[in-house]
């Protein structure tokens, strides 16, 4: 009698502790603000494809991975077999995300800017401070912050989670080639961009660095999760290259692929 009722009690408990684990699981999935995606990009320059970004999204325990594969293509794909990974890992902490480890591979070059750190967050007391040390261009950095700190990567994820058209200006502290600095991204304009047999309005931010006179445009599709459509590097006025999306799956849902094709732009 009282070995059956451990038994119904041991029951019990791997009962509750399986209902636990789905819940959390549930809770986990819940909270990503972005859907798992894989996404391929032309890069142009000239109008000419000289290679291929892959980007993909995936959701871990405690938030996110982003990788991106860059790899020559066509014409280019003769003279150099360069190419470019990169990895970041974001953490979902309270109302933060949190960008724990970021690595940077380039292949190919003999002056390479290989890249790798981690940043070991506190955020005792809804406090919120940030150690990052690694490894930039051959240099070992050691640098403290008191807010989000993103990279040339990651940098996408917060902002395709905030975007919307209300709001006209975003701010992010980026590490740059070892050093902290602020990317000011302006909502600019809208057009309509057809993709897949479909119209979508589109929006446009532009980040602009007077010092070195560049910009970056990245033009986003609100309706497909403020994904990246187009992205523009602009130098002294001018086009210097371009990423334009070919391809985009969201979840393991079908795969929405085409050539864009731009309408009349609509300013603000």
């Amino acid at each position: 009698m009282n070995l059956s009722i451990h038994r119904r009690r041991h029951l019990a408990l791997l009962i509750f502790a399986l209902l636990l684990s789905m819940l959390f699981s549930h809770a986990l999935m819940a909270a990503h603000a972005l859907p798992e995606f894989s996404a391929k990009y032309a890069v142009q320059k000239y109008g000419v494809k000289l290679a291929q970004a892959h980007y993909q999204l995936n959701h871990t325990e405690s938030g996110y991975k982003f990788t991106h594969h860059t790899k020559l293509s066509g014409f280019a794909n003769l003279f150099s077999n360069d190419t470019v990974s990169a990895e970041s890992l974001i953490d979902e902490v309270g109302d933060n995300l949190l960008l724990t480890h970021h690595k940077y591979t380039q292949t190919g070059k003999k002056n390479h800017r290989d890249e790798e750190f981690s940043i070991l967050w506190n955020t005792y007391k809804n406090t919120l401070k940030g150690k990052i040390t690694g490894v930039v261009k051959n240099k070992k950095i050691q640098l403290e912050t008191d807010a989000e700190v993103w990279e040339a990567l990651s940098f996408q994820i917060p902002l395709m989670i905030e975007a919307n058209e209300a709001t006209k200006e975003y701010s992010y502290k980026t590490l740059i080639k070892g050093k902290i600095e602020t990317y000011n991204f302006v909502l600019t304009s809208s057009k309509k961009i057809s993709f897949a047999g479909k119209q979508y309005q589109s929006l446009q931010l532009i980040h602009r660095d007077p010092k070195k006179k560049r910009a970056l445009h990245i033009w986003i599709i609100p309706k497909l999760h403020n994904i990246p459509v187009i992205i523009e590097n602009y130098r002294k006025e001018k086009e210097h290259s371009r990423m334009q999306l070919e391809s985009i799956q969201f979840n393991n849902q079908e795969i929405l692929t085409d050539q864009l094709a731009e309408d009349v732009e609509d300013d603000y």
